[in-house]
């Protein structure tokens, strides 16, 4: 059993004694199963500017340790 809340985002498997949430205390709290919920895979842009943060910081280490 999953734990959703509408409020802070919040989800884990473990709600509050009293129903609430655990992280911000609201009782905006929805119980789902974790099988149903379906991921969309991250957006391909975010991929290109991970791989090209990756190339500047190697590009950098390897500047600081030329000169």
């Amino acid at each position: 059993m999953a734990y959703y809340c509408n409020d802070c985002s919040y989800r884990g498997i473990k709600s509050g004694p009293l129903g609430e949430c655990p992280a911000c205390g609201s009782y905006d709290i929805i119980k789902g199963s974790v099988t149903s919920e379906k991921q969309l895979p991250p957006a391909k842009w975010r991929l290109v500017v991970l791989v090209l943060l990756w190339v500047v910081l190697i590009a950098i280490i390897i500047g600081k340790l030329i000169h």
